[in-house]
């Protein structure tokens, strides 16, 4: 007995349950974004009142240019692409920010010493020079070159300039120009 009562009430329980459910899904309204950042993204409005719908994520839209930024989802068809598609571009999208910020961020933590510098240091300006250890083919191999191609001169001296400067690795000419600067640096203040 007490399994056929409990059987009924358990019923009769998700009968009433399916119903609410059925008249809340129905009372839920929702929208796919069709344009901006939020593009694809699916919002369910929580509350509405003459002028606004406000959604459950916290925004908000005028009611009257809902229609120019959103789509309605009607009985659960979504009318825009899968929002995965759209999410992995934004993932990439928002890795590269990531590392720009941090690159901008690590390049901009200067100590107050530096900063103090740096400001000092923007009215006066010294002559300094240095020389740079270029690769690039001999005066015999150049003249050979001009003979036995259809390049002329200026043309083959962008193109080995265009090489010599490719050849040239940012970190080591970065060390070589601070071992430049530093001795130029002891040799201004220290006489």
């Amino acid at each position: 007995m007490r399994l056929i009562r409990k059987h009924f009430l358990k019923n009769k329980y998700n009968h009433i349950n399916k119903n609410i459910m059925s008249e809340t899904k129905d009372k839920l309204k929702q929208f796919q974004w069709k344009k901006g950042d939020k593009f694809g993204k699916v919002e369910t409005v929580e509350s509405e009142d003459s002028k606004f719908y406000y959604f459950r994520g916290g925004s908000q839209i005028f009611k009257e240019v809902i229609n120019e930024f959103m789509e309605p989802i009607i009985d659960g068809t979504i009318p825009l692409p899968p929002t995965n598609i759209i999410t992995k571009a934004s993932e990439v999208k928002q890795e590269r920010f990531q590392a720009q910020t941090e690159i901008v961020t690590n390049a901009s933590e200067k100590s107050a010493i530096e900063e103090l510098v740096e400001r000092l240091s923007k009215k006066n300006i010294e002559k300094f020079e240095t020389t740079l250890n270029l690769n690039i083919p001999n005066k015999n191999i150049f003249t050979l070159l001009i003979e036995n191609s259809d390049e002329n001169p200026e043309e083959l001296i962008k193109v080995i300039a265009k090489v010599a400067v490719s050849q040239i690795e940012i970190n080591k000419l970065q060390e070589y120009l601070t071992g430049e600067i530093t001795n130029f640096i002891n040799k201004y203040y220290n006489g």
